[in-house]
């Protein structure tokens, strides 16, 4: 099934199709969700039930994944996913919601705010790929 993107708002805004993160792309794949972010901006992929692993081979087919070494205050023995992965949850190593007054997670509370990733840097970041998850737990739901 080839690559289609439906426009599902008026300005922005794309919702991807026909194509599976959990493998490896072809070029036309890959050209074909550039043009859809040079025109919508935004894509959406619903249903991808990727890993982390598939997440970064997914990125790595839109150029080096930025280095954002500095760009937090998670420490590397604090890190709960890949070095190449920027954590903006409210959780700790050990997977477990972080106390309200960690410094970590009063500074990922920023990320909540309207933002331009890397717009600092000479040379900014092409896309920002978010992934969201939501894990059930006794007691509710907890976003990841």
């Amino acid at each position: 099934m080839a690559v289609s993107i439906r426009q599902i708002h008026p300005v922005f805004v794309g919702e991807v199709s026909g194509v599976d993160l959990r493998r490896p792309l072809s070029r036309e794949e890959v050209a074909a969700i550039e043009a859809g972010m040079d025109r919508y901006a935004v894509l959406v992929f619903h249903d991808q039930d990727i890993t982390d692993a598939q997440q970064i081979a997914f990125t790595l087919n839109f150029g080096e994944i930025e280095n954002s070494a500095g760009g937090n205050v998670t420490k590397a023995n604090q890190k709960r996913l890949d070095p190449l992965m920027n954590d903006v949850s409210n959780l700790g190593e050990d997977n477990r919601p972080l106390a309200r007054d960690d410094r970590r997670r009063l500074f990922n509370l920023g990320n909540q705010l309207w933002h331009s990733d890397s717009s600092f840097r000479a040379i900014p970041a092409k896309y920002s790929i978010l992934s969201g998850r939501t894990v059930a737990k006794k007691g509710g739901a907890r976003g990841l």
